[in-house]
């Protein structure tokens, strides 16, 4: 079973539900809005890894929305899906990050497309993360495993690895870490991301997370 969070913008001419079903089937949390004001509303309150963007000819507003979400470093994946190949040219300019075609597409494509973005976004070809000596990540499922056996971390201590690791190499700023792993409407976290920076310090190792004053925290896989 997945944890890969998914929020499908439904199509205003067609309905995504064979897609929807293909996800659900493969183990991916999805949640439905039919309106850009309704994905706006969902995104302010959860976080999320993959938007699923249906666009068609009429979709000014669509294209307007991934250039604000890109304005404002709203980094989760832009996955967008027409029944138009006019539109691929105009949806990579907007700032999507992969694009299918409805009618061209079979689920074991759809599948294999989500992946390949995720392991994009990890600069890897596989499932896993090698972090320690005995520790590894589980990119799909957001679980990390030390000598085989899982290691419980809770939920922000484990997206602020996972927004780490996506960034491994280079330091995150503490502003960026809290708005990779927080949803809008949360008020200032900065106190609540030094404990789970602590907490993940004693389960994993204190040399994997670097931290400066100045640059924020970073990922260390050279030990």
């Amino acid at each position: 079973m997945s944890t890969i969070k998914i929020l499908v913008l439904e199509n205003e001419d067609y309905s995504n539900t064979q897609i929807i079903d293909v996800l659900r089937k493969n183990g991916f949390i999805v949640e439905i809005c039919e309106n850009e004001n309704e994905f706006l509303e969902n995104i302010y309150y959860k976080h999320y890894d993959l938007y699923l963007i249906g666009i068609n000819e009429d979709s000014l507003a669509r294209f307007q929305l991934m250039k604000i979400l890109n304005e404002f470093q709203d980094s989760t994946l832009k996955l967008v899906i027409s029944s138009l190949p006019n539109l691929i040219k105009k949806s990579f300019i907007c700032g999507c990050d992969e694009c299918l075609i409805k009618n061209l597409m079979d689920e074991k494509e759809l599948i294999l497309r989500i992946k390949a973005l995720v392991r994009r976004e990890f600069k890897i070809c596989n499932d896993f993360i090698k972090i320690g000596k005995n520790i590894k990540y589980d990119i799909f499922n957001k679980r990390i495993f030390k000598n085989k056996k899982e290691i419980s971390l809770g939920e922000k201590p484990l997206l602020i690895l996972d927004y780490l690791l996506k960034s491994r190499g280079i330091f995150v700023s503490s502003e960026n870490l809290e708005n990779g792993v927080y949803p809008a409407n949360s008020e200032s976290k900065n106190g609540s991301i030094r404990f789970h920076i602590h907490k993940l310090r004693q389960l994993i190792g204190s040399d994997i997370i670097i931290s400066s004053r100045t640059n924020g925290y970073k990922i260390n896989l050279d030990k």
